[in-house]
């Protein structure tokens, strides 16, 4: 049958009976409890929101271009103690590396591996990428960053010695239950 053939006071209940079941629908999805946060204890004082159980963060922590903005960004970071440090981590087995693609552990002949390639220097690890949770206290006007994971990242060129992009070294996991 047609919708030539319907008489039309059925078109219409046709009609409302779909709109009806249309506009339910989108008010039953609706999510009225905008007060879902999570409180958290972070051993102080403080009454912390969970704001993001997981989010994920890229810095850029060498100036590629001697860029005045991020110069300015990473004048009180010490690069150098913060790449060296993880390294010194990762060889004395206090954190386990990890491929950052697959998320397969890296032993440390594959770092030794890393650390040979000429493609490779710590000097050049130019951006890292942080997994964290983020808390705040409303109250204290306090914001808390724990951090799951970090990636190190160093620069990669092109044939004209230009930056081309960046590429995973490994990543680590702060809390061993973590992966």
């Amino acid at each position: 049958m047609t919708d030539k053939n319907i008489p039309i006071i059925y078109m219409y209940k046709r009609r409302t009976f779909i709109w009806i079941l249309f506009t339910s629908i989108f008010i039953g999805s609706c999510n009225f409890d905008q007060s879902s946060s999570k409180n958290v204890n972070l051993g102080d004082e403080g009454n912390y929101m969970e704001i993001a159980d997981t989010i994920i963060t890229d810095v850029i922590i060498l100036n590629p271009d001697g860029d005045e903005w991020t110069e300015y960004t990473l004048r009180n970071l010490d690069k150098e103690t913060l790449v060296d440090e993880i390294f010194k981590l990762v060889y004395k087995g206090d954190l386990k590396p990890y491929e950052f693609f697959y998320n397969e552990p890296l032993t440390i002949d594959d770092i030794k591996t890393l650390e040979k390639d000429p493609e490779f220097s710590r000097d050049k690890i130019a951006k890292v990428q942080f997994e964290e949770a983020w808390y705040f206290d409303v109250e204290s006007r306090k914001m808390v960053k724990r951090v799951h994971s970090i990636m190190l990242a160093y620069e990669i060129y092109n044939f004209q010695g230009e930056i081309r992009g960046y590429k995973p070294a490994f990543k680590v996991y702060f809390n061993k239950e973590e992966k």
